[in-house]
């Protein structure tokens, strides 16, 4: 194994790490949408299922299509058909974690997606979150995700997600020299120059089609910085609508960061001058370079 091999293998480990924090292979677990790459995999010996919205031969056949390795692809046991996992799973009060990287960006109604994971896990159970950070990903221009849209979201209960966000990811997703996401530890020496991923032929289609024909697109329902989610999940647990706290957080490492949230965990609400800070550092974190 070469020094780039080596190093791009000691990275990935210490993600796995920051995302299996306090979980152990004697737990019981469930990874939503690991696709190619399971954080805690069965033939690591841990007690899983796996949630996704192909079989394994299913997602074998779509990704070989593009020439990447299929070679870790779990067998999945239960596949995503549109309900609500804790319908899917027939499970309540039962699993010790869930583990979903690169999931909670797409789901349409964030407040939903939580409560659903939280009834399917024990009291003290761990949601372990791998979340891109808007600020080096394709999500550049867009702005954070607020307790406004997501609260108004789970109220309209909008399984497909909204028009108007379709339209604005459209718009708005960028690339930064042909990468829609880059290593945050690189930034300060890419150069900055940016290009729309789609045009705006395709942003009318998508307008046509979403306002005629509604269905669900798979694309970055919500956008993060660090602060931004931190704000985002003591606000919904002030107001009551979650049970989940915030019991890890990981800064961001590449183009995502983690963090994990357990169930019932003890919360005291922010004082004004944590939530005014809070909110600086989001004006700062979501201005645009």
């Amino acid at each position: 194994m070469g020094l780039k091999e080596r190093i791009k293998a000691k990275r990935n480990a210490a993600r796995i790490g920051r995302l299996r924090g306090g979980i152990t292979k004697d737990m019981l677990g469930l990874e939503i949408g690991p696709s190619l790459r399971p954080v805690v995999p069965k033939h690591e010996g841990y007690s899983v299922e796996i949630v996704d919205h192909l079989s394994k031969e299913e997602l074998t056949a779509k990704y070989a299509a593009m020439g990447l390795d299929t070679s870790a692809i779990e067998e999945v046991d239960h596949i995503w058909d549109g309900r609500s996992y804790c319908e899917l799973t027939g499970k309540q009060d039962y699993y010790d974690y869930i583990v979903a990287s690169h999931v909670i960006e797409h789901t349409p109604d964030f407040i939903a997606f939580l409560k659903d994971c939280s009834a399917m896990l024990k009291d003290g159970g761990i949601l372990s979150l791998a979340v891109p950070d808007k600020r080096y990903t394709l999500d550049h221009f867009r702005t954070v995700t607020t307790v406004a849209e997501v609260i108004d979201q789970y109220l309209h209960r909008d399984s497909l997600g909204t028009v108007g966000t379709l339209c604005e990811y459209a718009l708005h997703v960028c690339r930064r020299g042909g990468r829609t996401a880059w290593a945050k530890e690189l930034d300060a020496l890419l150069p900055k120059r940016y290009e729309n991923v789609h045009d705006l032929a395709f942003a009318r289609r998508l307008y046509h089609d979403a306002t005629t024909h509604p269905e669900f697109h798979d694309i970055h329902q919500h956008i993060f910085t660090p602060s931004s989610f931190r704000l985002l999940i003591a606000e919904l647990r002030e107001l009551e609508l979650i049970d989940l706290g915030i019991s890890a957080f990981h800064p961001t490492v590449s183009s995502e960061f983690v963090v994990q949230l357990k169930k019932q965990q003890p919360f005291t609400p922010l004082e004004d001058a944590e939530r005014r800070a809070l909110l600086r550092k989001i004006s700062k974190e979501n201005r645009i370079r």
